[in-house]
């Protein structure tokens, strides 16, 4: 299902979060089976039909599974979606590189700057990284925005060890 047709929102990245939203209330109103006393539509039907809607609106949401999406619904016949890790080596040292970063800064005076630095360098990557994603989606390079949402989410698994090691600190 294309959830950006659901919603009547752009296939982009980069979307109207408040017209996802008062769309998403649209939607609810008409087919959730507590606020539709209709009976042109069966309740089990509605209930199906709200739970599509529930899915799309926290897919499109998040700026992660929303590009996920965008791949799924551009992806050609035979394109499988999940990257062979040994095809993505480069991807590999950094993110070893990166870890072994949070691991140094571990060992370091003055932890909570430096990891706060750390973490405003990770999220100008990954922001980085979701700009050269968007170019890739709109060329039709979906084997390359594959590849690049792939980098994406080891940069979110770095961004999270290394928020949990802020929150020790604090």
């Amino acid at each position: 299902m294309n959830y950006f047709k659901l919603f009547q929102l752009n296939q982009e990245l980069k979307i109207d979060k408040k017209k996802l939203k008062k769309n998403f209330y649209i939607l609810q109103k008409k087919y959730h089976p507590d606020l539709n006393l209709k009976k042109k539509i069966k309740k089990k039907d509605q209930l199906l039909i709200s739970i599509k809607i529930n899915q799309g609106y926290n897919i499109l949401k998040n700026k992660f599974s929303r590009a996920n999406h965008l791949l799924d619904i551009n992806k050609k016949k035979n394109f499988y979606k999940k990257n062979n890790i040994t095809k993505n080596k480069d991807i590999l040292i950094e993110k070893f590189n990166l870890y072994e970063e949070i691991q140094k800064i571990k060992k370091k005076p003055n932890q909570l700057i430096k990891i706060k630095n750390f973490i405003k360098k990770i999220k100008k990557k990954k922001n980085l990284l979701f700009l050269k994603f968007n170019k890739k989606i709109k060329e039709k390079k979906i084997e390359k925005a594959n590849k690049i949402l792939f980098h994406i989410s080891f940069i979110y698994k770095i961004l999270n060890k290394a928020k949990n090691f802020k929150k020790k600190l604090k």
